[in-house]
């Protein structure tokens, strides 16, 4: 049905529970469909085969009740749906002919549609059958479904709604679990695979005995994860006999570096802003290895680990690999991790063929699931190099179309919306601690939403502090930038796709990557539907003719 533009879920053997009189009786429903072109259809199966024809308005008035029950349990609990959904519903015979009296009422359905009295019929929910004529085989069916469903006129159903039906019916089928329970199991899933891979990657990276590598890989990979595991298995080979320095590039990633590794009395974790002004004011690279008797006095280290390299400019090795000229260390690692995805500054680090000949290649993707991958790896620059490494697949993206008229920019526009979406999710149980705001920049956007925020009672902290200072009663509200390298069970994206930034496709992979679970993205509808589309970016240099190709080609986002 995907094919043929009829996107539907099917829940086979529905169940669900009800309270009556203080006991909880349990029902189940054989068929519960979700069509996002007819709606929600229910099929309750029956088979007589060997009964007499007497019994059958005995099954068929069984079932219709069996299907009366489960439409009124169902719109009570389907998120965002209408009575108008529930028009269809058939009790199914498989193993037994069409009555005559069906026969008679399918003549007079056929006389009422040339009478024009059709429409009317439709308005009501006449609970129909479906014979052993219509099962016999895949065009009998195909024949039958046409007949009684397609030819009903199609639903204006959005995206938004039909994957908000989807997820109050797998919510209802894990238990009634609320939805920050569903983000934590996925998250505890997604988490324990990658515990379990690390350890084999980290395996292969050290059997090579390369003391100095550069390992490439994009976001979820686990090359901060192998940084750490590799830094606290030097830490307690060597114990303070060896110094190692850690070093990264934003703040928030250097707070949590150091929270991973404080029980590790050989290592230290800066910045590499902070390195340089250590070594001059300036933090001028040049004057900094003209003095390297300084930088030998001061900052020498047996093993350094970089994260996040291809955030530092300048001659930035040269540096390091002065750092280490006067260490004694027999070995010394020198380990740089890299992801040329996100590279998201004007000047960046390059490397000679030498070095990347020598690189080695992390592929596979874990720290996320399959419906945020299945978006993420538009924003590669090889989407077949990579791919994920479970098949978790998680919830849909959700997509909050905003109005044209208003201003994205406006941060009361932005307040409204992402507090919207925010006490929507601690509705559904979701933890503040859980929830993540991420914006393009940090003093024009983030800084006067998180004062917005604050004072609608909706408590904040930006990256930075919730590593140094945690509140597990405030959200975390920064720019997609300075939360490279860590990240969130539940990510809220405001408007990240400026059609003047061209950094579109490295701050939507940045973004992308930091969710585990869920994904909320809030934009304009014109770059949602550039964000849904095959190409996946606003901003498309030289490949204009294909941006507008895939924006009128784009009707709905593919599940």
């Amino acid at each position: 049905m995907e094919k043929k533009g009829e996107p539907m879920f099917v829940v086979h053997g529905f169940k669900y529970e009800e309270n009556v009189d203080g006991k909880k009786d349990h029902y189940e429903t054989d068929f519960v469909i979700v069509s996002k072109k007819h709606g929600i259809i229910i099929m309750e199966v029956k088979a007589i085969k060997g009964e007499s024809s007497t019994s059958l308005p005995n099954r068929f008035e069984e079932a219709e009740g069996q299907i009366e029950r489960a439409r009124k349990y169902l719109e009570k609990i389907v998120d965002g749906a209408s009575t108008a959904l529930f028009k269809k519903a058939f009790v199914v015979m498989p193993n037994y002919p069409r009555p005559q009296e069906e026969e008679e009422k399918e003549e007079e359905k056929e006389e009422e549609k040339e009478e024009g009295k059709e429409e009317e019929k439709k308005k009501t929910k006449d609970i129909d059958g479906c014979f052993q004529e219509d099962c016999q085989d895949d065009a009998s069916f195909r024949a039958w479904w046409k007949k009684n469903i397609g030819c009903t006129s199609p639903l204006d159903m959005t995206e938004e709604l039909y994957k908000s039906l989807v997820f109050s019916l797998t919510r209802s089928r894990s238990g009634g679990k609320s939805l920050g329970q569903m983000v934590n199991d996925t998250t505890g899933v997604v988490l324990q695979l990658w515990g379990k891979q690390q350890l084999a990657l980290l395996s292969d990276l050290q059997s090579r005995h390369d003391h100095q590598l550069l390992i490439t890989g994009p976001a979820g990979s686990g090359k901060t994860s192998i940084l750490l595991r590799k830094v606290q298995e030097l830490d307690a080979e060597t114990g303070s006999k060896e110094k190692i320095l850690v070093l990264c590039y934003n703040k928030p990633l250097k707070e949590r570096l150091a929270r991973e590794l404080e029980k590790c009395p050989s290592v230290t974790v800066r910045t590499l802003t902070s390195i340089l002004y250590k070594l001059n004011r300036t933090r001028n690279i040049d004057k900094i290895l003209e003095d390297r008797q300084k930088i030998h006095r001061e900052l020498t280290f047996d093993h350094i680990f970089v994260d996040e390299g291809q955030d530092f400019t300048g001659n930035w090795r040269k540096v390091l690999t002065e750092m280490q000229a006067k260490s004694v260390c027999e070995r010394k690692f020198y380990w740089i991790f890299f992801d040329n995805e996100q590279l998201v500054h004007t000047a960046t680090t390059r490397f000679s063929k030498e070095v990347l000949d020598n690189e080695h290649k992390l592929n596979e993707v874990y720290r996320m699931t399959g419906t945020i991958f299945e978006q993420f790896k538009k924003y590669l620059s090889d989407p077949e190099e990579c791919s994920i490494a479970h098949d978790i697949h998680g919830r849909f993206i959700e997509w909050d179309e905003m109005d044209q008229e208003t201003d994205p920019a406006d941060p009361k526009v932005a307040c409204e919306h992402i507090a919207k979406q925010v006490n929507l999710l601690q509705k559904k149980k979701v933890s503040a601690m859980d929830i993540c705001v991420l914006v393009r920049d940090k003093k024009k956007v983030a800084d006067p939403v998180m004062e917005g925020l604050i004072s609608m009672g909706i408590k904040c902290q930006n990256a930075e502090d919730s590593i140094a200072n945690p509140d597990n009663s405030a959200i975390i509200v920064d720019s997609i930038r300075r939360f490279k390298g860590l990240e969130t069970k539940v990510l809220v994206l405001y408007n990240p796709a400026d059609p003047k930034d061209r950094k579109v496709r490295e701050l939507m992979n940045t973004a992308l990557s930091r969710s585990l679970c869920l994904v909320i993205i809030i934009a304009p509808k014109q770059a949602v539907l550039s964000l849904q589309s095959d190409v996946g970016t606003t901003y498309q240099p030289g490949h204009f003719r294909r941006l507008l190709a895939a924006l009128n080609s784009c009707s709905r986002f593919s599940t």
